[in-house]
């Protein structure tokens, strides 16, 4: 873990975790309107956010708004563990486990990644916290998009399309 004195950000690679919802490729969107910057969710399982945890705190101070988020223990899915969203407002360079340039599109939903992220305290008028720099990504294990789901045999009596010859019930 290294800090520049600039800003005081903390620079680290996360333990490996899993991806959601990755904006690598293009901007992500948010209610129609672009954000202007390429983002990821990681999950992360509770054992592994010790070093962010601390460097949260060391960077903040533990005022504000906190990125590190828990998910309940009640929760349907991936209960107990931990997420954050890491941003740039420029392309990030994603790589595979030979530190081989990848497209950055193969960047799926479920994939086992490491990113490398840098940690900073912000405060504007009266919001405060601290905020999570995504600088790369690392692809460990694609399990997203590439994911196969085999259904079996068609249940029995169905014929696909059989039902666009019934009468509209409208």
């Amino acid at each position: 873990m290294t800090t520049s004195n600039k800003q005081e950000v903390t620079k680290m690679i996360t333990a490996p975790c899993r991806a959601v919802f990755p904006h690598l490729d293009t901007t992500e969107e948010f209610n129609g309107l672009d954000t202007g910057k390429y983002a990821v969710t990681l999950e992360m399982t509770p054992d592994s956010v010790a070093d962010i945890q601390k460097a949260i705190k060391s960077v903040g101070g533990g005022k504000g708004s906190n990125p590190l988020k828990q998910i309940p223990d009640d929760a349907e899915y991936s209960a107990g563990h931990f997420r954050m969203k890491a941003k740039s407002r420029y392309k990030v360079r994603v790589i595979d486990i030979h530190n081989k340039d990848v497209d950055p599109s193969s960047i799926s939903n479920g994939d086992e990644v490491r990113a490398s992220i840098g940690i900073a305290h912000y405060k504007t008028g009266v919001n405060e916290g601290v905020t999570i720099y995504l600088n790369a990504v690392q692809l460990l294990s694609p399990k997203g998009a590439g994911q196969t789901i085999d259904f079996g045999e068609l249940p029995p009596g169905y014929e696909p399309g059989a039902d666009l010859e019934d009468a509209l019930p409208f």
